[in-house]
């Protein structure tokens, strides 16, 4: 690799800046290198900020060591510190242009070491190939070399630093983590996520004396929610600085053109760029999280986990904290499983999770609604939230819906609140949903594509919006919320095999996907359909 002609010359004023912010040379005077003393701890503040306590370190050391060898030994030195950036960088703690820019940096502020200029850029670019050849995936391999051998990702407990543990909203979201947030349709979670953002955006307090947060960007992402006509209104009415939210609509195709929907499986490394470019994000919203999964249907545990592991490591790199939005399943056993049994999918989603917390409605106010906590790894107990949705004017007849939370804790229990939650409503006789509810569960579950109907009937039983014995054709509320939202029945394939699949033509919240239904087990065509009609509607 010739770097000298990949990488433009620096310019007189950088090589004077850097020289400046650096004071390594060993050479300088006291007086200079006790002003340079602030300017080294906050780039130490800084790396840590964007690139952990441990890439922190290692550039802190290469460069002090450079700095205390002995005239003849710097070029020793620099050329062993070259060779711990490379395995940082191929062991992902520190990017590649952070290496090959710190790297000049020190050969700058040490006068090339009496070298040529261009010798000691040839051997950072040397390093910087090495790095690259070291990080290639066997498949990038170049045509006719031999494929990278397999080995672990192994670190010294003693080489690492412990971290302290930050939180977002304290005791309920941590820095750098995912935490999930179900619950039925319809009772305020994406309200609750632009309550998030607005009390992150401005830096703002949390409800009940829960403290603050330090003020931070989002990044929103919605595949349900119109953005003009319901999330910005949303932000308003939270009173979000909006400057500082940024939602995301969609990605380019691979090639760079058109539109798709933003996926977790190939899209988390656009994800991460654009959160480096802003530089202040701390908290991403994704809602539902189901519509993110790139097709993968969220029930297996090891594709699962394929498809958040990229996410979690990103979280956890850029220490920002993650909210992903579900809904909460019926459970098996009459109802009677625990709130954190109940999260929808895979049991992946809230492994990965380090918190996980269900909105659940009062069973003594159909207004009111509860904030409980299913999970938290990382600190103690939280106590319950209540909260209530109110309506605001935030524009010329723009009305949108508000989080409004109760001054005081509630101490109900999860597990209880949620079964008397759906008791009251088997006692009033509620055998399904209202025409709202459906239309939320209806979008949550084809944001992601087309899916067969008999699954979506086996997950609207789940979610207690359909009885036992009926179908989905016998259901006025679904009957009333297909119409609403333009849901088509369509034939997929045809003789045994055959199926009908659910699917909503050009909505701006369905992802444009191949046919990636939850289930890929198809209908028996001994099986009635929801119209009543073998294998399904016709």
């Amino acid at each position: 690799m010739n770097f000298h002609h990949s990488r433009a010359p620096l310019t007189a004023d950088e090589l004077k800046r850097r020289a400046e912010a650096l004071s390594a040379n060993s050479q300088a005077s006291d007086h200079h290198q006790s002003h340079s003393g602030d300017e080294a701890v906050d780039t130490d503040h800084s790396d840590e900020r964007q690139y952990g306590p441990t890439a922190a370190k290692i550039l802190r050391e290469v460069k002090r060591s450079v700095a205390l060898a002995s005239q003849d030994a710097k070029l020793a030195v620099f050329t062993e510190a070259a060779a711990t950036l490379a395995d940082a960088v191929a062991s992902q703690w520190v990017p590649k242009n952070v290496m090959v820019d710190r790297l000049s940096e020190i050969a700058v502020a040490h006068g090339h070491f009496g070298r040529d200029q261009r010798e000691i850029e040839e051997l950072i670019g040397q390093y910087a190939e090495r790095a690259s050849t070291s990080t290639q995936k066997p498949e990038q391999a170049p045509s006719g070399s031999k494929p990278a051998k397999r080995r672990l990702i192994v670190h010294r407990a003693s080489d690492l630093e412990p971290e302290k543990l930050v939180w977002v909203w304290p005791g309920r979201i941590p820095e750098g983590k995912l935490v999930l947030l179900g619950g039925p349709p319809g009772l305020g979670k994406s309200q609750l996520t632009a309550f998030m953002s607005a009390t992150v955006s401005n830096g703002g307090h949390w409800p009940c004396g829960e403290g603050s947060t330090l003020p931070g960007d989002v990044i929103f992402m919605s595949a349900e929610d119109g953005v003009q006509d319901t999330i910005i209104p949303r932000l308003m009415a939270a009173g979000a600085d909006r400057e500082r939210v940024h939602i995301v609509s969609a990605a380019t195709k691979p090639d760079g053109t058109g539109r798709k929907t933003f996926s977790l499986k190939t899209d988390v490394d656009l994800l991460e760029d654009m959160a480096r470019k802003i530089g202040t994000v701390r908290l991403i919203i994704v809602d539902p999280i189901s519509a993110y999964m790139g097709g993968s249907d969220g029930n297996g545990n090891v594709e699962t986990r394929e498809v958040l592991e990229p996410l979690a490591d990103m979280a956890n790199r850029l220490r920002i904290a993650v909210v992903a939005v579900t809904h909460l399943n019926k459970g098996g056993g009459g109802g009677n499983q625990s709130a954190l049994n109940r999260f929808a999918g895979s049991i992946a989603f809230v492994a990965a999770a380090r918190a996980a917390f269900a909105v659940i409605e009062d069973p003594e106010d159909d207004e009111r609604r509860f904030l409980l906590q299913a999970k938290n790894n990382l600190g103690k107990k939280c106590k319950g939230l209540a909260f209530r949705l109110e309506q605001r004017l935030v524009g010329d007849d723009v009305m949108s819906s508000n989080v409004m939370f109760e001054g005081d804790h509630v101490s109900e229990s999860i597990d209880e609140a949620l079964s008397a939650s759906e008791n009251r409503g088997a006692k009033k006789g509620q055998s399904g949903g209202g025409k709202d509810d459906v239309m939320q569960f209806l979008r949550d579950i084809l944001s992601a594509g087309p899916v067969d109907v008999l699954e979506v009937e086996r997950q609207a039983r789940a979610a207690a919006l359909l009885e036992d014995d009926k179908r989905l054709s016998k259901s006025k509320a679904f009957r009333d919320a297909r119409i609403e939202l333009g849901i088509k029945s369509t034939r997929d394939g045809f003789g045994p095999g055959s199926r009908y699949v659910l699917e909503v033509p050009d909505a701006s919240w369905a992802p444009k996907n191949p046919m990636g239904a939850p289930s890929q087990t198809r209908a028996p065509m001994d099986d009635l359909g929801a119209h009543g009609e073998a294998g399904g509607p016709r």
